[in-house]
């Protein structure tokens, strides 16, 4: 039976590693897990505390078999952090990255004004749109998805954070957007080409949603193209344009922004020196 913390901490260590791709890896999984059903932290784990919380073992036994079927943690939990905050994640959204976090601060970093109205488009989890409204000063934030099963999970972020959002179901393929102008507008749009997954890990192809990862092939600019035409009617004349894009198409989404007469283009590279952001303005 185990009863401490650090029992635990091996117990679960022992039966994810085979999993994961690196020992780093299991262990934040298991920090995670532990945290999440226990409440204990790595110092307690390190102190080897008694486990005060009698939780079923079939629960643990759910969450090392959906970790060996390759699910991701975040989904098993039902949980993903995000610039210092949590949020809810289903498979009717994509997990958060890094590099979303980044472009997302980047805004945060360079717009000081106050009352700025800002648009996210394609939100998923709200992520992006929830941290603006937070951490921008005093913004009026919209943000579309075409899910209406993502708007709910970032409905439900919106209320657990307190963020005023006002969100719009919309294929922004298909419609044009409301008859607004924006100071920023920010997208993450599906960017991954099809020929791109068999390079991809099995937690992200078979778990995480294709309507926000994939594009065809022959068309990788496809939601680019829309957003950028978009974006140069519905942006102020000082307005701005962030996107988060594909390492392979960075200069190519930058000549669009030229193309519907964007004056200021810069393509941005992420922590891993890969062409990841566009940024455009007049």
């Amino acid at each position: 039976m185990i009863t401490t913390t650090k029992e635990l901490y091996e117990h679960l260590f022992h039966r994810i590693l085979p999993f994961v791709h690196t020992p780093g890896e299991c262990r934040a999984i298991v920090l995670r897990v532990i945290a999440h059903f226990y409440g204990y932290d790595a110092v307690a784990i390190a102190l080897d505390k008694k486990l005060s919380t009698n939780l079923s073992t079939n629960v643990l036994e759910d969450v090392v078999t959906r970790l060996h079927n390759r699910e991701p943690i975040q989904y098993i939990l039902e949980e993903s952090y995000f610039a210092s905050r949590v949020f809810k994640v289903t498979p009717a959204v994509l997990i958060p990255r890094p590099e979303t976090e980044e472009l997302t601060l980047r805004i945060v970093q360079e717009n000081p004004l106050s009352n700025l109205q800002v648009l996210d488009i394609a939100t998923g989890s709200g992520c992006i749109a929830i941290t603006l409204q937070k951490e921008l000063s005093n913004p009026f934030v919209d943000a579309l998805d075409i899910s209406e099963e993502a708007l709910q999970i970032a409905r439900q972020n919106a209320t657990h954070h307190q963020a005023i959002i006002h969100w719009h179901q919309l294929d922004i393929l298909q419609y044009r957007l409301p008859k607004k102008k924006w100071d920023i507008i920010v997208s993450n749009p599906p960017y991954v080409c099809i020929s791109e997954v068999a390079c991809m890990r099995a937690q992200v192809t078979a778990y995480e949603p294709a309507l926000a990862l994939f594009v065809p092939d022959e068309s990788p600019l496809m939601f680019y193209e829309r957003i950028v035409q978009q974006a140069s009617k519905h942006l102020t004349s000082s307005g701005k344009l962030y996107l988060e894009v594909n390492e392979r198409f960075g200069k190519d989404v930058s000549a669009l922004c030229y193309k519907h007469h964007f004056r200021e283009v810069a393509v941005a590279q992420d922590l891993h020196n890969k062409d990841r952001f566009v940024i455009a303005a007049y």
